[in-house]
């Protein structure tokens, strides 16, 4: 067997690295990141240096990791097992469909905004919403811009 970092000239290796950074990024963790639009907290994202090393669709998952409630994952937009969603995503030569992906994130973005506005609309209880309400307006920035530049 060969080592990781020899493997298709180390961009799996160089991959592995770079999740470990984004994992650890802190964009939307400090008092300051509260004021930043969405357009600031993805241009953040996209100066980060681990950014070009990994994948589109697993920088734009790994930002669901801080939506609200009323944004759905996109295996549950779809109605399918999270297992079932990656198999739609990963071909049998191991690459993965960033396109699909980005089409069914747009469509979860969009599902989220309408119901965000019947919710606001019609709660006025002021309850709080968990994760980042600004999540789906960085993914739908950031998404096409992740697409472009992978090509």
């Amino acid at each position: 067997s060969s080592p990781l970092a020899k493997i298709e000239g180390g961009k799996p290796y160089a991959e592995l690295r770079a999740v470990r950074s984004m994992i650890f990024w802190q964009g939307l963790d400090s008092d300051k990141s509260s004021s930043k639009t969405a357009s600031e907290i993805a241009a953040e994202l996209l100066a980060e240096e681990w950014i070009k090393d990994v994948r589109p669709s697993t920088v734009l998952h790994f930002l669901f990791s801080f939506a609200p409630d009323l944004l759905s994952s996109p295996h549950h937009s779809k109605r399918i097992s999270a297992q079932e969603y990656v198999s739609t995503l990963v071909r049998y030569d191991g690459s993965v469909e960033d396109a699909n992906a980005w089409m069914t994130i747009m469509a979860c973005c969009d599902a989220y905004q309408q119901r965000e506005s019947v919710e606001g609309a019609t709660t006025a209880l002021g309850s709080t919403a968990s994760g980042d309400r600004r999540i789906a307006s960085v993914l739908m920035v950031l998404g096409s811009e992740l697409l472009r530049r992978r090509r």
